[in-house]
């Protein structure tokens, strides 16, 4: 019946159906309203449908513009589809509809002897019909006022026929039909989810940058989804949107015809206000147009609505985002020139603004604007600004440049911060063919680091990646030129992570032998990412207060790049205190602002510091959209990271073939020379067997993380299984083992990195020494804020409470028990539920963890704002989330509180709170 090609109208076409085929209400016409392209003409085409798999007989007809004063030509369309049933009518009815008709000449008959008449039909149709009649009537804000008069008259005046209208009208201004009294229903635009569904549906090879990009630029309206990836021609250059995306013929009429009745002067001033403007066409009207003249010109636009008012801000915005397209297409480029060099002389106190106002002025080669572009390109990279622009100023600076070597050199950096900053993978690799002769000295490290980084994010052969970045810096002379400065230092990193990831002790040393070299070019941070993935144990102290410090600083800075970098280093120390929010700020700033790559890093990054900080539900939920975003965008590296913390909280919670197809994913690419991946896969098979009591096989997997008694260079990942070997070895009867490792983790000065690990080790200790056991957990239980470990602290109290089980102290066991059951419940961390409930059971406590599970504090809020009954977008807009996210959270809450639709939220949630009601 067509339903399934409209995407989130659902809501929509259920009521359709129901007015279609239930009972008649009170309302005999259904009318949706709403701005043109938003889909008005394709529910009235369900609708339709609807109504005659219900057996009703259909009769359409649509308003026209050019026929508005045709008087009757709607009411004439409409009953055409009648018009053998007009002989049965009495003489003075069937002559007033021969002439509205056009069967019969005369003059034009009165309006109630045609809406009688109209009535008289209908009723006689319906009664032909059977299932009665359903009349579908579009554009009906260009009714012509006879035919408009006719129907609302026939509407009121149907008694028991069965005849339902359903009908679509755009709600302009000075539009009688809306005053006519009629129910509407506002269709609004789709959202982030559906519009996105329907440009994957429709334009399946449509590469994802491209289709968030039109998603934004849309807003929503399903014409422009439609037809924007037309204009583009995305079979033949499917790389990137233009800041402004070329229109169709029906889009330029939609979002144009506005703006060309507006006077000159105004059209500049928008113009002006376009190019200067960023891509969410936000207006900052004393920067564009600081004279009250300027201002002025703007009145007009705003009468016509091409403008509107924030109601929040005061200021000024477009009323949709394509309505710059047509701004700037219904410009000649001579005017686009002109503008461009009237606001570079504007900007001057803006150097980055300045430059690519220049850039976009210039219409031939130009070594100087290329340069300054490329700089404020590298500037903004550097500062993690105006993602947006980075790629595309270093793109028309290569576009500027007169010499062909600095052209495929400035290109292959644009491929690079591309694939670093908005996710543009597949347009790498055709940027790095097209400048594939650029082997010349030191300027092949770039290239090197783009396909280094592309091979990598693809989880390629990692020897290949070190390869490649070692051969390029064989290359660079003893002295490196300003110019690649940022090369060597973003090669320099790329090179340390891709051998942290290949885990090879000969690539290892070859790699630090370079770093070695270029020591003067290493940034403290750099130098302490460096430290901490060579892991060459004890740390000095000085290294934790450099990371202290560095997460300190964090609170004052924007750039994704150094919030990543120090989050990097304080994962592999076990000390990552201060970069939850920095890394949220950078998710959400980022987001914002389409760099995708960055949002990605970040998310893995988060979703790993909440499973340490047991705020599993947030691991799990940022896991899940990093591992959504990463498939998506190609990132297969990225995804495996995530999936590793996905992984983690499925092993906590007892989810074990989840554990299983992450293990065996990262098991698949370590096979590639990514070694780090195989110690990924060993901690998730470890935490796994752990839970289930399987002691044997979690010891044979930590000890392929770190063999017992060692913890050895470049092999950070060993630091935080301490705890998991020496109680699988202990428990599996391997003493000495456990001791040897728990004896290493204090020699090697672990206790040092944080409260975490100073816990950890001391329980670890108390497991592999029993003479001394209860002395060395009730130190491990005293070390001070631990208790927001929830995980880790109730692992501890399980075996301490094991250990005083079975020396036979069956109360103070209890006590122990009882903490670890509250902490493995909060979590819902089942296996390890388990576990305790038979220790319990066997000091003769019978006590079952509560099958109530607790609601988060964001899961919380969402729940008691569905109850009041706002839809999942406005609690988005509220709580600045994602449709998506907020639909997330609702399929936990319904789970936890054991309802199956949202009416039912606010009876469950006020049995939670007041027990009286249970």
């Amino acid at each position: 019946m067509g339903c399934s090609v409209l995407f989130g109208r659902s809501t929509e076409i259920e009521m359709i159906r129901s007015f279609m085929t239930g009972a008649r209400g009170a309302d005999r016409v259904l009318v949706f309203g709403g701005d043109p392209g938003v889909g008005k003409s394709a529910l009235l085409d369900v609708g339709a449908d609807l109504a005659t798999h219900a057996g009703r007989r259909v009769l359409r007809a649509a308003g026209v513009q050019f026929e508005a004063d045709l008087q009757f030509g709607t009411l004439n369309q409409l009953l055409h589809n009648v018009i053998e049933l007009i002989g049965e009518l009495g003489g003075e009815h069937r002559r007033a509809l021969d002439v509205v008709l056009g069967a019969e000449s005369g003059p034009a008959p009165a309006p109630l002897i045609v809406g009688g008449a109209t009535v008289a039909l209908l009723r006689r149709a319906a009664l032909d019909a059977g299932a009665g009649l359903a009349l579908v009537v579009d554009d009906a804000q260009w009714i012509d006022q006879a035919s408009r008069m006719a129907l609302r008259y026939t509407m009121r005046r149907l008694g028991d026929a069965d005849i339902r209208g359903l009908t679509a009208a755009r709600l302009v201004s000075g539009n009688g039909f809306a005053d006519d009294g009629y129910r509407i229903h506002d269709l609004a635009p789709l959202d982030e989810d559906s519009s996105d569904e329907l440009l994957a549906a429709v334009y399946p090879a449509l590469p994802v940058t491209a289709r968030r990009r039109l998603c934004a630029d849309a807003r929503g309206n399903p014409l422009a989804l439609l037809e924007l990836p037309a204009a583009l021609d995305i079979h033949r250059a499917p790389a990137r949107v233009p800041e402004f995306p070329p229109l169709t013929r029906r889009l330029q009429s939609l979002f144009g015809s506005r703006v060309q009745t507006l006077p000159e002067r105004t059209r500049h001033a928008l113009l002006l206000v376009v190019l200067a403007g960023d891509a969410s066409g936000r207006i900052a009207l004393e920067d564009y147009l600081p004279t009250p003249e300027g201002r002025a010109d703007l009145a007009a636009a705003e009468r016509a609505r091409v403008l509107v008012r924030n109601p929040r801000t005061q200021r000024l915005e477009f009323r949709h985002p394509l309505i710059r397209s047509a701004v700037v297409e219904l410009s000649t480029g001579e005017e686009r020139l002109a503008a461009h060099r009237r606001l570079a002389d504007t900007f001057t106190q803006w150097p980055q603004r300045r430059a690519w106002h220049l850039g976009q002025a210039a219409d031939t080669p130009d070594e100087e604007v290329a340069s300054l572009l490329e700089a404020v390109s590298l500037q903004m990279f550097r500062d993690g600004s105006d993602h947006s622009r980075v790629v595309a100023s270093m793109l028309r600076a290569a576009e500027l440049s007169p010499a062909a070597t600095d052209r495929a050199r400035r290109s292959v950096r644009a491929a690079h911060l591309g694939q670093a900053i908005t996710g543009e993978l597949e347009q790498t690799m055709r940027l790095l063919r097209n400048n594939s002769g650029i082997a010349t000295q030191g300027k092949s490290l770039m290239a090197a680091l783009t396909a280094c980084y592309h091979l990598l994010s693809n989880a390629g052969d990692g020897v290949v990646g070190v390869r490649l970045l070692l051969a390029a810096f064989g290359q660079l002379g003893e002295t490196v030129g300003a110019d690649l400065e940022l090369d060597v230092s973003e090669a320099m990193y790329q090179l340390l992570f891709t051998a942290h990831y290949c885990r090879r002790d000969d690539l290892w040393s070859e790699a630090e032998a370079v770093l070695g070299r270029l020591a003067e070019h290493q940034s403290g941070l750099f130098a302490l990412n460096r430290t901490c993935l060579a892991s060459v144990l004890p740390f000095d102290q000085q290294v934790f207060d450099e990371l202290d410090r560095a997460e300190g600083e964090l609170r004052w800075t924007s750039d994704p790049n150094r919030i990543t970098r120090v989050a990097i280093a304080g994962v592999c120390l076990d000390r990552v205190d201060g970069v939850g929010e920095p890394l949220r700020r950078v998710i959400a700033d980022c987001q914002a602002d389409g760099a995708i790559t960055r949002v990605i890093d970040a998310q893995c990054l988060l979703a790993l510091h909440t499973f340490v900080g047991s705020q599993w539900d947030e691991a799990s939920e940022v896991a899940d959209e990093a591992l959504r975003l990463c498939a998506e965008y190609g990132y297969v590296l990225n995804g495996l990271l995530a999936g590793f913390v996905r992984g983690l909280v499925a092993a906590g919670r007892g989810e074990y073939e989840l554990v299983d197809r992450f293990a065996e994913q990262l098991q698949f690419s370590a096979s590639r020379n990514l070694g780090t991946h195989a110690v990924y896969a060993a901690h998730l098979r470890c935490l796994a067997a752990l839970g289930a009591s399987a002691f044997d096989d979690a010891y044979r997997h930590a000890a392929t993380v770190a063999p017992p008694g060692e913890f050895r260079p470049y092999n950070p990942h060993a630091v935080w299984l301490v705890l998991d070997l020496t109680e699988a070895a202990a428990r599996g009867g391997r003493l000495a083992d456990a001791a040897a490792h728990a004896t290493a983790a204090y020699t090697s000065g672990l206790p040092n990195i944080s409260s975490r690990q100073r816990m950890l080790c001391a329980a670890a200790l108390a497991v592999a020494t029993p003479p001394e056991a209860r002395a060395l957990f009730e130190e491990a239980l005293a070390v001070p804020d631990t208790e927001r470990w929830v995980f880790d602290r109730a692992r501890v109290e399980l075996l301490y409470g094991e250990y005083l089980r079975r020396e036979r102290a069956t109360t103070a066991a209890r006590t122990h028990l009882s903490a670890a059951l509250a902490g493995f419940t909060a979590l819902r961390a089942a296996p390890w539920i388990a576990r305790v409930e038979t220790e319990l059971r066997a000091t003769g406590d019978g006590r079952k963890a509560p099958r109530t599970t607790p609601l988060t504090p964001r899961e919380q809020t969402i729940a008691e704002l569905a109850a009041t009954g706002l839809t999942n977008s406005q609690i988005g807009a509220q709580l600045f989330l994602s449709e998506r996210t907020v639909s997330t959270h609702l399929h936990h809450v319904f789970g936890k509180l054991g309802v199956g639709r949202r009416s039912a939220l606010r009876d469950a949630l006020r049995q939670r709170t007041d027990p009286t009601t249970r």
